[in-house]
Order: structure tokens, then C-alpha cells, then sequence
């Protein structure tokens, strides 16, 4: 019978331990999509800004008109990724904000598959 109970807690723990991985995994993907939205805001704001120094000041350019390049690098965003190094920047990467979603989804998948703890 005790070796009943050692499986029971061994279960227990491992369902702790899936608690700690779906809270590592929430987090870390949560952080890649907050840096992945500060990295795509910066680089698209200040070419937003150049784009209207070249233009005069009469451009109506904003960060925003490029929101679809947060998570593709398809038509223009593609062109403006290629671009980038000649300028000596580093372009945006889209696969951080996809990373980041697959992360914070497989944690919350985790953590709601992780049955509680149940007490000894």
C-alpha cells in the first residue's frame, strides 16, 4: 500500500511542476510579445520619422500604417526589412511576435491542463 501512496505523490508533484512550467512558459511568451511589440514600434516609428524628413514634413506616414508587419514579413514589410541593413539598421523580425504567441498560448494550454495538487 505506501507504494500506492508514492505514485500518488509523485503525481502531485509532477502536476505541481506542469503549474510551474505553464507560469514559465505564460511569462516568457508574454515577455517575446511585449518586446517583440517595443521592437517593431521602434524600428517602424523612426522610419515613419525619416520618411517624413524626406518627405518635407508633408508625408502622412505613422507607425500604425505598417501594423501588419508586427506579424508579417510579407509585401512591404519585406522590402523594408531588405532595405534596412543598407541604412545600418536591424530589422524587425516578426518570428519574435510568433514565438511569443506560441509561447503564452502553450502556457495557458499547460496550466489549464495541469490538475491540482491534491493534498496528502
Amino acid at each position: 500500500m505506501p507504494a500506492v501512496r508514492v505514485c500518488d505523490a509523485s503525481a502531485a508533484e509532477a502536476a505541481v511542476d506542469f503549474k510551474k512550467l505553464g507560469n514559465l512558459l505564460m511569462a516568457a511568451g508574454a515577455v517575446a510579445l511585449v518586446g517583440a511589440v517595443i521592437w517593431w514600434f521602434s524600428f517602424y516609428s523612426s522610419l515613419a520619422r525619416e520618411l517624413g524628413r524626406a518627405t518635407g514634413g508633408q508625408g502622412d506616414a505613422s507607425v500604425f500604417d505598417a501594423w501588419t508587419c508586427i506579424y508579417s514579413s510579407s509585401g512591404i514589410c519585406a522590402l523594408v526589412a531588405a532595405v534596412a541593413p543598407l541604412a545600418g539598421r536591424t530589422a524587425y523580425e516578426p518570428m519574435l511576435f510568433w514565438l511569443g504567441l506560441a509561447g503564452l498560448i502553450a502556457g495557458v494550454v499547460v496550466r489549464l491542463a495541469a490538475k491540482p495538487a491534491r493534498p496528502a
